[in-house]
């Protein structure tokens, strides 16, 4: 049986606007760093937040302990921030329309996602629940992106096989995810990125003709 593990943000929700602003507002009201939304959202489009914000208090050749202690302050008020735009979050153009045809093929889909505990509100808010068998977050204690450990769990607990199982996210993050258990991977882009993805697409109705 086909299997699909979504990835959230930016692939079937379009929450990046309220999460640049609350990484931009957490950081200028702890650590002063003034940074523009443009330059925020290219580079967290790169790697994750967590390792964006990592990275830059390591250039600030902080000690591992100093990092450590700045990414939970961070993390404390980028919480609270980023929570007071989750009502304006949408969902991205055709995300439905490939649930829903994914669903009528009788794929299982999943959600793979960085978010804490939000996710099971939004995706309830959003209407799209019923569409997953489940949502897997790194609240509930998992190992993050591109590691194998959360795509293991539901390889295992549902009986998957990597050959069946495809993952789609719009991060180089998300295809590495995919390849730490040599499952098939859709890059949704814009650009002519290659990360070594099996499928790259701009539109999410173009899921129709690869799955």
């Amino acid at each position: 049986m086909t299997s699909i593990v979504w990835d959230f943000d930016g692939t079937l929700a379009n929450s990046y606007p309220g999460m640049v602003v609350a990484v931009q507002d957490s950081l200028k009201n702890n650590f002063q760093i003034e940074l523009s939304k443009d330059t925020i959202y290219t580079d967290i489009k790169k790697t994750s937040i967590r390792a964006y914000v990592t990275g830059l208090f390591q250039d600030k050749n902080e000690t591992p302990e100093e990092v450590d202690r700045d990414v939970k302050i961070f993390y404390h008020d980028y919480k609270l921030l980023e929570k007071q735009y989750q009502d304006k979050i949408r969902l991205m153009p055709h995300a439905l329309n490939a649930l829903k045809y994914l669903q009528s093929k009788g794929v299982q889909q999943f959600i793979v996602t960085h978010r804490d505990e939000s996710i099971n509100s939004l995706v309830k808010t959003l209407g799209i629940n019923d569409f997953f068998e489940e949502v897997v977050s790194v609240e509930n204690g998992f190992v993050r992106k591109p590691d194998s450990n959360m795509l293991k769990y539901l390889l295992d607990k549902y009986t998957l096989s990597p050959n069946d199982l495809w993952v789609i996210g719009d991060r180089k993050i998300d295809i590495d995810f995919g390849k730490s258990v040599d499952a098939k991977s859709i890059l949704l882009t814009d650009s002519k990125s290659d990360f070594g993805q099996t499928k790259t697409i701009s539109d999410l109705l173009e899921i129709e003709n690869m799955i």
